[in-house]
């Protein structure tokens, strides 16, 4: 069968959440990132053109740029440089412009055109965030150039350069657009001092052209993307809210007005999320519930059939007790069934108060038990009850496999220190012991727990005799309430009710009882397993 991939609700939601959230980020860092590169390449592009220009017209023999030489070299260059270039002399006066030549126009700023609905709506939020949160850094000019009204060019770049240094300075002005201008100043160099400067400027209005088309594309995509996200979160509220309500409408109906069960099945059990998760547990709910309700209705049923047998029986003794014409004998043996019967019911109320309070879950939380001491007291007290019966206790080493006999004194074997209930273990422990001392006529009761670190993690009684055994058969039957394969000779002095709170206690405790046949003994063998 192939397997699933899980993907729990809130995973789906989380990844849903970070993609709307990421995808505007990563546009806006994807855009800066482009932005950045493409000045840093202009800027080196300016650089290259700069140093060529100023490696041609530096000289160790001249104390001046040479303006002739100067012309003629730029003239020669023509329409190389995809730059505007200028030379200055030291006091920072212009000498070239290559705007100048084959009468070349300037850039000038474009008027704002008429800009695409889509772009002024996705773009509105961040215009307003500059507009009103960020410090105005534009500088108005009459023209996109800062040097176009100056006869001495005195920018910080100019200054740097005649200091024998590169400079470079990004300049914004505002016009009918904003527009963005780098600069990058470097020395010509004569006679061991700086004798000029070359001055290369280019606007970067062909970059924000090429991000105005790419944020438009980006637009087209991220208003795909939203209709996309919308389509995604309207079938993930579908797929979450609908099974929810579908869940609420089924176990607001699972069963009728009189508490009767109709249905433990629930929709989505097959889905591999939280809702399917809740769905199962809803299902296992409803059929414990329903396994307690009809165990409620057989147990009553049960207890008034057991009830009856034995009143039924007094009542007829009673009767028979109203004849004169008995002897003191005859009384007496009636008055002694009498008293047996009611020592019955005695018994019979003792085991179904047992069990009731096992059920309710009255015995909680574990005290500290001596595990051999514990059980030896118990094995003593049986031996009153069965004085013909040889009753031995022996623990094993979980880990050596090895048995050791205790002996009177206990003193051949390390206690054993467990966490349990104390009126639990003795339920288990003296049912087991009595049920199998009423079989045969040799019992053994084996103790073993897995230490480790001083804390018991897990312990075994394994109860065993060497009487008839138990079939496959009654195996299944063994825990009922009051079944038993007894002689009817023996009947009245066992309730039926002994292995059956012997179940209700591990199920209490999560553990687990089985049967197997006595390997030693021959007869049968019941192994009580629990955690503490």
């Amino acid at each position: 069968m192939k397997k699933k991939l899980f993907l729990s609700i809130s995973i789906q939601i989380s990844i849903f959440l970070v993609i709307v959230a990421f995808m505007p980020v990563a546009i806006m860092m994807a855009l800066n990132t482009y932005e950045k590169q493409q000045l840093s390449m202009m800027e080196n592009s300016n650089v290259q053109q700069g140093r060529l220009v100023s490696s041609a017209l530096s000289a160790k023999d001249r104390t001046s740029v040479d303006v002739e030489f100067a012309a003629s070299f730029m003239h020669n260059m023509n329409n190389r440089f995809d730059s505007r270039i200028r030379i200055l002399d030291k006091d920072g006066t212009l000498l070239f412009d290559s705007a100048k030549l084959n009468h070349e126009k300037k850039e000038e700023m474009k008027t704002e055109e008429e800009e695409p609905f889509l772009y002024r709506f996705y773009s509105y939020p961040i215009r307003v965030y500059r507009r009103y949160f960020l410090p105005p850094k534009a500088v108005s000019y009459d023209s996109a150039d800062f040097y176009s009204d100056k006869t001495v060019f005195d920018g910080d770049e100019v200054k740097a350069a005649m200091a024998g240094n590169y400079g470079a300075k990004t300049r914004i002005s505002s016009g009918g657009q904003v527009s963005v201008t780098l600069y990058s100043a470097i020395p010509i160099r004569g006679n061991d001092d700086v004798i000029g400067v070359v001055l290369v400027n280019r606007s970067t209005y062909r970059i924000l052209q090429n991000l105005y088309e790419l944020r438009l594309d980006l637009g087209r995509i991220m208003l795909l993307s939203v209709i996309v996200v919308i389509l995604v979160a309207i079938f993930l509220a579908l797929r979450i809210s609908r099974p929810l309500r579908k869940l609420a409408k089924q176990t607001s109906e699972c069963a009728d007005k009189k508490g009767t069960i109709r249905f433990t099945e629930f929709t989505g059990q097959k889905r591999i999320d939280e809702i399917g998760d809740l769905s199962r547990a809803f299902s296992s709910l409803i059929e414990r519930l329903n396994k307690r309700i009809k165990f409620s209705q057989a147990f009553s049923s049960d207890i008034s059939h057991e009830f009856k047998n034995p009143l039924t029986a007094i009542r007829t003794l009673g009767e028979l007790l109203e004849n004169n014409e008995l002897t003191n004998e005859e009384r007496t043996e009636l008055s002694q069934a009498i008293i047996d019967e009611v020592t019955h019911l005695q018994e019979l109320l003792n085991g179904i108060r047992n069990i009731s309070k096992i059920e309710a879950g009255v015995y909680e939380g574990g005290e500290s038990i001596e595990l051999i001491s514990f059980t030896q007291n118990l094995i003593d007290r049986c031996k009153k009850n069965y004085a013909g019966t040889d009753i031995k206790l022996v623990v094993q080493n979980s880990f050596k496999k090895e048995e050791t006999v205790v002996d009177s004194n206990k003193s051949n074997v390390r206690e054993i220190i467990v966490n349990l209930p104390q009126e639990l273990l003795e339920i288990v422990i003296m049912n087991l012991v009595d049920n199998a001392a009423s079989f045969g006529s040799k019992v053994q009761v084996l103790l073993q727990a897995d230490i480790i670190k001083d804390k018991t993690q897990n312990i075994l009684v394994a109860v065993e005799d060497n009487g008839p055994g138990i079939s496959m058969e009654q195996q299944e039957k063994i825990f009922e309430r009051f079944y038993s394969e007894r002689k009817e000779s023996q009947k009245s002095n066992h309730t039926g009710l002994g292995l059956s709170i012997v179940k209700a206690v591990t199920d209490s405790l999560e553990g687990e009882i089985k049967i197997e046949k006595s390997q030693s003994l021959g007869g049968a063998k019941f192994i009580f397993q629990t955690e503490c």
